[in-house]
């Protein structure tokens, strides 16, 4: 599990009747402690064999109240809303400022009013270890070519929201920065 995640469910900041979104679930490395822990979780990912090894993971545990879905973040369609989201890693794959924007207002339509979201994502937010390339994307020590968190975009996306704890950056020494925001919604 993300350990900024655990940080949040540590202090007590997601109740434990809050209905889960987590977008880019993958193979459940999020995912797994709350199903276990008899949270509604929804778990959507891209790719099947994915989904087919968390849904094969949860049939294990007891009294599950999960679902899971193929799902693209830009062309789902749903009505459902929830009070936490998790996408970690997924919106760096946007391929320019105007694509990471269509897909933070798609994740954020899924939020209900006062709801969380918790999301990481490579950075160049108080750091230097990404060179600009091009639209937003920057290439880093690793030789990945992303999009990138930077200081004006946060200040962008975080109106509508407050900060529930500071955004904080880890810098993985000759490989890459990535940030970590946890905001909730304003009503």
């Amino acid at each position: 599990m993300d350990l900024f995640l655990m940080d949040l469910l540590l202090k007590g900041m997601v109740p434990v009747k809050a209905k889960v979104l987590d977008v880019g679930c993958g193979e459940g490395r999020n995912g797994i402690f709350f199903i276990r822990n008899g949270y509604e979780y929804h778990g959507w990912d891209t790719d099947q064999s994915k989904i087919k090894l968390i849904e094969y993971l949860s049939k294990s545990i007891k009294g599950t109240n999960a679902r899971f879905e193929v799902q693209d973040l830009l062309s789902v369609i749903s009505e459902e809303q929830f009070d936490f989201i998790i996408c970690s890693r997924v919106l760096h794959f946007a391929d320019s400022r105007e694509s990471f924007i269509n897909m933070w207002k798609k994740l954020t339509s899924f939020l209900n009013p006062e709801g969380l979201i918790y999301f990481t994502m490579d950075s160049v937010v108080d750091n230097s270890v990404g060179k600009p390339i091009r639209n937003g994307q920057y290439e880093f020590p690793n030789s990945k070519i992303r999009f990138a968190l930077t200081t004006e975009l946060y200040d962008d996306i975080k109106k509508g929201f407050e900060e529930v704890e500071p955004l904080r950056t880890l810098v993985h020494h000759n490989e890459r920065a990535q940030s970590f925001i946890v905001l909730k919604k304003k009503d």
